[in-house]
């Protein structure tokens, strides 16, 4: 499985467009927010994703990208207290989403493993968002039966296609997804 490239300047872009667009998206009815063409669609769980890999390899940011990534994190904090329902709301869509959209492709592959080995390491991508918006879903103690199931039960599922390997995307962000929590990252 071939390592997906990353790129750490649009990462900071995507978070601070992200951040600066979450009010009024988060108590809007859309799904999936609208963003510069060149950037992916505004989700919850896409800035909650990002901005907890940019917080882990901070290091690497320059003082205006760690600047950034710090004003989107306070956005997001701020969006939180203020818009509680809204917030939770969207939680709730976007993991339910995640979760039929990857259980999708995992019934599309059944009867064809060789979509699965083509299209995983794009499907990696939302198997992590869903990561993260579980961790915000139980760190607000929303759903956590749903979730925990959910998750497993979709683990369970992708075990039957992956073998353990190494982490699949960009060295730099490994320290962000250790292997015990981020499995499904360290596959062949």
């Amino acid at each position: 499985m071939a390592t997906i490239v990353y790129d750490l300047d649009r990462d900071v872009r995507t978070v601070d467009a992200m951040a600066s667009r979450l009010t009024p998206y988060v108590y809007e009815e859309e799904l999936y927010g609208q963003m510069p063409s060149n950037l992916p669609k505004l989700t919850v769980g896409g800035l909650l994703m990002r901005l907890h890999r940019l917080n882990a390899v901070r290091n690497v940011l320059s003082s205006d990208q760690q600047q950034m990534v710090t004003t989107a994190q306070n956005k997001l904090n701020d969006v939180r207290r203020q818009w509680a329902v809204a917030y939770e709301g969207k939680i709730k869509r976007e993991f339910q989403a995640r979760m039929t959209s990857l259980n999708q492709f995992l019934n599309e592959s059944i009867d064809n493993p060789k979509l699965f080995s083509e299209n995983f390491a794009a499907e990696a991508e939302k198997r992590a968002i869903a990561q993260a918006l579980a961790d915000e879903a139980l760190s607000l103690n929303l759903m956590v039966d749903e979730v925990r199931g959910a998750i497993t039960t979709l683990d369970n599922k992708l075990h039957r296609y992956l073998e353990p390997g190494d982490f699949i995307w960009d060295k730099r962000l490994e320290s962000a997804y250790p292997k015990d929590k981020y499995w499904f990252l360290y596959v062949k």
